[in-house]
């Protein structure tokens, strides 16, 4: 008895590269969307409640995963604070000298600081992700295999 001709169909599909790249690239972007949208919620998190101050570089030492920065800054009421932080997360060529925006805590000027992101800038890259997976999604549902 010979096997019917949606079975033998059924054995033959195949995956497309096409539909396979589209379904790549759009888990990929929306990992990528996820992970930078939650960083910038976190950091922004992170850096609500605290005061914004421009600070002098007074010296770094070490190397950036394990480094030490030190800086001063004024208060917004008037304190001028020294303080120091391991490098991570600081900008990669602060050098002794330079000016850098750092954020605060106002109860621990000194302990409580941290470098300032700007936030507004990985928007569009955020933006980016979302759309490129959006896209990449409906295309791979455009290009999936059909029985």
């Amino acid at each position: 008895m010979e096997a019917s001709p949606r079975l033998q169909t059924d054995k033959k599909r195949r995956y497309r590269p096409s539909y396979i790249g589209c379904v790549i690239v759009a888990v990929v972007m929306g990992l990528l969307s996820v992970t930078w949208g939650g960083g910038a919620i976190a950091a922004w998190v992170d850096q609500s409640g605290k005061t914004r101050a421009t600070a002098r570089v007074l010296g770094t030492d070490g190397n950036r995963s394990s480094g030490r920065i030190t800086v001063e800054f004024t208060t917004a009421d008037g304190r001028r604070i020294d303080a120091e932080d391991g490098r991570r997360g600081w900008p990669r060529d602060a050098e002794q000298g330079d000016e850098v925006d750092v954020l605060y805590d106002a109860d621990d000027p000194a302990g409580g600081v941290q470098p300032y992101q700007d936030l507004g800038r990985s928007l569009p890259w955020w933006a980016l992700f979302t759309v490129t997976a959006f896209v990449a999604g409906f295309a791979a549902y455009r290009t999936r295999p059909r029985a």
